[in-house]
């Protein structure tokens, strides 16, 4: 008796798979593929900029983001092997 609407609903599933989609347009304000970011390679962003003041500084601060992000990654390689080693661990990633 159960298999009666479990078949119903993979006929109905099957059947609903066969149908042409429309082609709906994206809704006002809606992020489109376009207006995702370029992926740069990681050595293009390792070379400082030419231009304006305000360039040179956001660029500083990405480079001390990267390297406090490294410092962390560094620390995350340390094996855990305990419970004291991971509450060593915690506390230098609470910091």
């Amino acid at each position: 008796m159960r298999t009666f609407p479990i078949c119903t609903l993979c006929f109905g599933l099957a059947l609903g798979a066969c149908v042409e989609w429309p082609n709906v347009p994206d809704p006002e304000g809606s992020v489109t593929s376009t207006a995702w970011p370029v992926l740069l390679p990681l050595a293009d962003l390792g070379r400082a900029p030419t231009g304006a003041d305000g360039d040179l500084e956001a660029f500083e601060d990405i480079e001390a983001r990267a390297a406090r992000l490294r410092l962390r990654a560094s620390v995350l390689r340390a094996p855990v092997t305990d419970q004291d080693s991971f509450d060593r661990l915690r506390n230098r990633l609470s910091r």
